[in-house]
Formats: structure tokens, C-alpha cells, sequence
């Protein structure tokens, strides 16, 4: 059985900004940054250990009450002598109980230079992205996958490792908004509306209370069933809140609608994903986002039909 150890301090701490090292550093008027610097890297990758865990100190992030975030990775070994990778996360837990939460918020990692002048590596270009089930159900999120060659690079360039985690709010058009945290007069910024759909969201990740099943079934035998609510559906369609309140109790009663081969996988994804976030991907394809209309029409999804008309017409 593989080793395991937790290296949690030390170096790998949060410190104001002032000394330097690392800090708590709000970045222009929307993202807030924050920054995790392990000076004794090179010891932990020659500790000779199969499996390593480590914790940066935990943080608050605007519009989050009463929970704290850590920044938390991951040595993957995937045999004694095969490939090994570096596993990077956001956990959430409650800061009065330390109950380990589920909570959706939109982030990017990075590693950089101390200075933060030179990027090595940031997640949102990385392919090998994936979810990770941690030990109970309500520990679900995603992992960044970070190859030992990129960790090295940025250790013989800088010496230490800088990991920074970009914490988001999605504002107007594609630019992200949020806030410093240290000033109290911009959380007013932070709209209910954002909230809401953070809430939202999150049900839909947790399948908390779902009541209602959309089966795809695509080409080639490719099938998947989303889990969903029936009042969001039928808050967002013209054609659920029909099927769903017919007074033909058959009708009513349907516990799922089946969408067959007439569009692709990521149509029927943006169409859910719209549903509990009010947005669609900016770089969804041409086809994809006709494919998408084409679901806005069939179930009279109305403000997503001008959306997508909107993009393909832009």
C-alpha cells in the first residue's frame, strides 16, 4: 500500500503581502488572488514518499459567509514506476464546525514566479482536467492535473513553488467580476442574482432533491440521464410547465423526457447548464449553438432562443 503523508505549515502558510513571501492580494476590481508559496518543495519531491497531501492555511473569500477555502494538492503515483502528477483543488468547510462543504465557486490555479511576473502554468489551458469523488458525497470537485516536469521547470526557475488561486465572480459579458475583501463598502457590489445562481448551481452539482430525469440518448449507443428539478424546468420552458401541470394526470406524472439523436452531447449539457446558470459557454461552436437553438424551439425555452440567435447572428 502506497504511502501517505499530510505536510501542512511551515512554509507552505498564508503571510501578509508585506513580507514578501506570500499573501492575501486583491487583484484590479474583480478577481481576488491568493497566493501560496512552498519554499521547500525540492525536500517534499525527494521525500521519497508514494503519495503526498498538502494544505495551504485556510482563507475567506468575499460573498462566502461563515466559510473558509484551502488550497490543497495531491502527489498521484500511479504505479512504482510509472507516471506521477500533481493533483490541485479548492476545498471548502465550514468555519464554525469544520464540516467539509460543497460549494461551486468559479476559480482558476496558477503557478508563477514569487513576483508573479511569469506564468508557468494556469489551469484554464490545461486539457487534463477532471472530477475527482473524494471520501463522503459531498466532497465532489474538480482536480487540476499538474505533470512533474512543469513542477520542476518552475522550481529550477524560481526555487520555490507559487501556487495562486484566482476566486471568481461572473460578470457582464465575459469579464469576470469580484471584489477586494479587505473593503466592506464593495460587498454591496455583489448582487443576490449571483448568489442565487451560485445556490443553484451547486443543487444541480449535488442532485440534492432532483425530481426529474432527462435521458440522452445519442449516436452510437451513447447515453447519459441528468438528474434535475421539475419547478427549474418548468420556471425556464414553456413546454415542461405545460407537460408538467396538464391536467391529463399520465402527462403530469412523467418522471423524465428522453432527447434523442437529433443534436449532440453538448447541446443537451448548455441547455441544462442554462437552466441553473443563466449562461452558455463563449467558446461553444457555430454547430453546437444551432443545435442548442434547435432545443430552445423544440421545448420553448424563449430567452434562450434570443441568446443563441443573438450569438450566431453576432
Amino acid at each position: 500500500m502506497a504511502e501517505f503523508s499530510r505536510i501542512c505549515g511551515g512554509d507552505s502558510s498564508i503571510r501578509p503581502h508585506s513580507s514578501g513571501v506570500t499573501g492575501c492580494i486583491p487583484v484590479n476590481h474583480s478577481n481576488v488572488c491568493y497566493q501560496w508559496t512552498i519554499n521547500n518543495f525540492f525536500e517534499i519531491l525527494h521525500s521519497r514518499k508514494m503519495k503526498l497531501e498538502l494544505e495551504s492555511h485556510s482563507f475567506s473569500v468575499l460573498g462566502y459567509p461563515n466559510v473558509v477555502f484551502k488550497m490543497c494538492m495531491l502527489l498521484h503515483a500511479e504505479s512504482p514506476g510509472g507516471n506521477s502528477y500533481w493533483g490541485l483543488f479548492l476545498k471548502a468547510s465550514s468555519a464554525s464546525s469544520k464540516e467539509e462543504l460543497n460549494i461551486n465557486i468559479p476559480h482558476m490555479f496558477k503557478l508563477t514566479s514569487p513576483t508573479r511576473d511569469k506564468v508557468f502554468w494556469n489551469s484554464s489551458s490545461l486539457e487534463g482536467v477532471f472530477y475527482s469523488e473524494k471520501l463522503t458525497q459531498f466532497q465532489c470537485g474538480i482536480e487540476s492535473r499538474i505533470t512533474l516536469k512543469t513542477i520542476k521547470e518552475t522550481l529550477f526557475s524560481t526555487g520555490a513553488l507559487n501556487v495562486i488561486c484566482e476566486t471568481m465572480h461572473k460578470g457582464n459579458g465575459e469579464r469576470f467580476m469580484g471584489q477586494n475583501n479587505k473593503n466592506d463598502e464593495l460587498k454591496t457590489k455583489i448582487s443576490h442574482y449571483e448568489r442565487y445562481l451560485n445556490r443553484l448551481s451547486t443543487m444541480y452539482a449535488s442532485q440534492y432533491a432532483s425530481d426529474f430525469k432527462i435521458i440522452f440518448c445519442g449516436k452510437k449507443g451513447f447515453s447519459k440521464i441528468y438528474k434535475v428539478h421539475k419547478s427549474i424546468f418548468m420556471a425556464h420552458s414553456l413546454y415542461f410547465r405545460s407537460l408538467l401541470t396538464d391536467t391529463n394526470t399520465t402527462r403530469s406524472k412523467c418522471n423524465s423526457v428522453a432527447i434523442g439523436e437529433e443534436v449532440g452531447f453538448p447541446a443537451v449539457e448548455m441547455m441544462i447548464e442554462y437552466f441553473y446558470k443563466a449562461k452558455i459557454p463563449s467558446d461553444a461552436s457555430h454547430e453546437d449553438i444551432k443545435e442548442l437553438l434547435h432545443l430552445a424551439n423544440a421545448y420553448e425555452i424563449n430567452d434562450l432562443k434570443l441568446l443563441c440567435e443573438g450569438m450566431l447572428n453576432h
